[in-house]
């Protein structure tokens, strides 16, 4: 969260979308009612699951995923992953200085 105050979520998950550490800036309304909550993680981390399944390109490191309004980042650490919302303007130049913490 320290990063930058664009980020709007980050958590560590488990490679079942479980929340192990982490959670939503303070003072941030979420944009999905919270009781979808889980159910958006455990999507977000099927993305990077599938992105496991593509041999040829080697094991992925993290991914993006653009929307209207926010910016998805998924990092591997180890088999755990850190998911990091933002808001939209969060530029993609910083995400491979985010990955540099998330090491």
């Amino acid at each position: 969260m320290k990063f930058d105050k664009l980020i709007r979520f980050a958590a560590l998950v488990d490679e079942n979308g479980m929340i192990l550490e982490g959670g939503m800036r303070e003072g941030v309304k979420p944009i999905e009612p919270l009781e979808k909550t889980p159910q958006l993680i455990a999507k977000l981390v099927s993305v990077q699951k599938a992105e496991d399944l593509a041999e040829f390109f080697d094991k992925p490191e993290y991914s993006i995923l653009v929307h209207e309004e926010v910016v998805a980042i998924i990092f591997r650490l180890g088999r755990k992953l850190v998911l990091v919302t933002a808001d939209r303007k969060f530029t993609l130049s910083k995400v491979t200085k985010l990955r540099e913490l998330v090491k």
